[in-house]
């Protein structure tokens, strides 16, 4: 994993996002969800690059993103495609996904 400043993302978010997915972690290194995500944006507001998400309520991930201060957005190429569909049918309440897919955990700086 390698860690892009959004200034530095040179690909059409609508395209990543939109059409190739993206998966929103959130947790500790000990306990933590993700899921796959083709909602959000990638701008800049009031002087700071941002993104944003929009995560339904009842989603397992839901509760690990407002436990924390910080989470992460990946964008995969096209070899882990099977991963984010298995991370965007299964709940991380009922299934261990890093144990059914080929993603490895990571932390940040930020924890």
């Amino acid at each position: 994993m390698k860690k892009i400043d959004v200034t530095e993302i040179t690909k059409n978010p609508v395209e990543l996002i939109g059409r190739q997915w993206m998966l929103i972690t959130a947790g500790t290194a000990e306990k933590f969800n993700c899921m796959t995500a083709s909602w959000g944006g990638i701008g800049y507001l009031w002087n700071r690059p941002v993104a944003f998400v929009f995560v339904r309520p009842n989603r397992h991930t839901v509760n690990f993103i407002e436990e924390q201060p910080v989470f992460t957005l990946s964008f995969m190429p096209g070899q882990y495609r099977e991963d984010l569909v298995f991370c965007g049918r299964h709940s991380g309440r009922e299934v261990d996904k890093m144990a059914h897919t080929s993603l490895k955990p990571a932390t940040t700086p930020d924890g």
